[in-house]
């Protein structure tokens, strides 16, 4: 479907393909932009490019038309998995009105050097290619540690500087570009913390009182594990107290061994928040040895945060802002280049496709695949119900839900007698109901100070401490 002479935006034509789509509206876009192209060498075609605008500027290495080797340095080249983008399809428009015989067929880019790039065609991967200089020996690199189609697989990834010494030993003209060892450096650091978190609680759940698994928190402990797996996060559900509890041991989990050079935020609304989760990181202070700093929205975005600054833990409260683009929050957010990110919203039910992933982007810009793609594969679905098993697959593995569910069950009051509430039986028959029960009621008795007194001594009661 067109609006005028023009594609639309948001529904793909029946005739297309949503890559197809996708492309095209990449070049209609480069079309009618003010782009300035300027070839950076002496190559008639294939080389290295700088296209300019208004608004910035970008290197751009073209290697032939829908090349796997094509590269731009914005990031909608390296998330959208199509090979291409306003700026590739503007340094094509640009040579097809300067070296006739557009696509020319039957030349490609054959340099006589070799290089290791990563691949952003059809989602990241690492490969080889080899030159005409040295082709044996480069050959048989490649056989060793690649697979025939030239693709490194994951488990060699930590072999990379071993493999660049090996090429460069062949030939000094050897090239391993900058995105590799970034995307190498960003899979390795996933993997170790899955690898140390793994080994140190193999059962996986995390004590809560870090002593002991403690069956009265067995639940939570469970959750705290799974939260730390990923080295981030998604939580919805409702806002309780637990959760200044949650994050306070988890901020603790996520530093623990480390050298910590760069300082961790959680980001609250008000100031009033800010002194509760301080009382709360104050309770952990004999464990947290950290840069921790609780701090407003306001006065997070008074700070003059610099593009790439690092901050190895942020834990959002109140995430649902995130979904717009052009929020200040969210804009200075992705300046941080940040370790450990977790985000938490009340509910999912009033979200778009748009507006979820424009959340979690926030986390990794990869994490959900193509934006596009994401977004019409699985506007069918919402609004999304809040159970894992609803979600898009690419959700499930870090989507944690803490939702509050009336159930039968003792609740300490203020009174002087249990009180109970009422509850369909069936609602007790899943794990998920009885976690969403005792976090629920636990968020309500660590809500009143005469509760949580008495349940501080009940438990020194029952492990004998007291």
């Amino acid at each position: 479907m067109k609006l005028g002479n023009r594609l639309s935006n948001k529904i793909c034509p029946d005739n297309m393909t949503i890559e197809e789509w996708q492309v095209a509206l990449r070049r209609e876009n480069a079309r009618e932009s003010d782009f300035s192209v300027e070839h950076l060498d002496k190559n008639r075609i294939w080389g290295d490019y700088l296209v300019c605008s208004a608004t910035g500027r970008y290197r751009v290495a073209f290697r032939g038309v829908q090349s796997d080797r094509n590269f731009c340095s914005c990031l909608d080249f390296r998330t959208n998995g199509l090979g291409t983008c306003k700026h590739l399809e503007a340094v094509a428009l640009y040579l097809q009105q300067h070296v006739p015989g557009y696509p020319w067929a039957g030349l490609s880019y054959a340099a006589e050097y070799s290089s290791i790039y990563v691949s952003y065609k059809g989602g990241r991967s690492i490969r080889i290619r080899v030159g005409d200089a040295y082709r044996a020996e480069y050959e048989r690199l490649k056989e060793k540690y690649f697979t025939p189609e030239g693709i490194l697989p994951e488990t060699n990834y930590y072999l990379l500087e071993q493999i660049c010494q090996e090429a460069v030993a062949i030939s000094t003209s050897f090239r391993c570009y900058e995105d590799v060892q970034e995307f190498v450096n960003e899979s390795l650091a996933l993997q170790q913390w899955k690898t140390e978190l793994q080994n140190a609680y193999p059962e996986q759940a995390i004590p809560w009182d870090k002593k002991a698994l403690t069956p009265a928190y067995a639940d939570v402990e469970r959750l705290l594990y799974q939260l730390c797996l990923n080295g981030f996060g998604f939580i919805v559900g409702l806002k309780h107290p637990f959760y200044m509890h949650l994050i306070a041991r988890l901020v603790e989990e996520v530093y623990q061994g480390e050298v910590v050079r760069e300082k961790g935020y959680v980001i609250v609304n008000t100031d009033t928040d800010v002194l509760l989760w301080q009382s709360v990181l104050l309770e952990y202070s004999e464990y947290i040895h950290l840069p921790v700093q609780v701090i407003s929205q306001q006065n997070f975005l008074k700070q003059q945060i610099q593009q790439g600054a690092k901050a190895t833990f942020v834990y959002v409260n109140d995430a649902d802002c995130l979904k717009e683009w052009k929020n200040p929050l969210s804009l200075a957010i992705k300046r941080l280049e940040v370790k450990h990110l977790y985000l938490h919203v009340e509910t999912l039910q009033h979200f778009t496709p748009v507006q979820l992933s424009s959340i979690l982007q926030h986390i990794n810009p990869f994490i959900i695949g193509p934006f596009y793609k994401f977004i019409h594969t699985y506007r069918p679905m919402f609004p999304l119900k809040e159970r894992t098993d609803f979600l898009p697959p690419e959700m499930q593995d870090f989507t944690i839900f803490v939702t509050q569910v009336l159930l039968t069950a003792p609740v300490l009051p203020k009174g002087d007698g249990p009180s109970t509430a009422p509850i369909p039986v069936e609602e007790l028959l899943t794990p998920e109901n009885r976690v969403s029960r005792f976090l629920a009621l636990l968020g309500e008795i660590l809500d009143d100070p005469d509760s949580a007194k008495l349940l501080r001594e009940r438990i020194g009661q029952i492990s004998g401490l007291r």
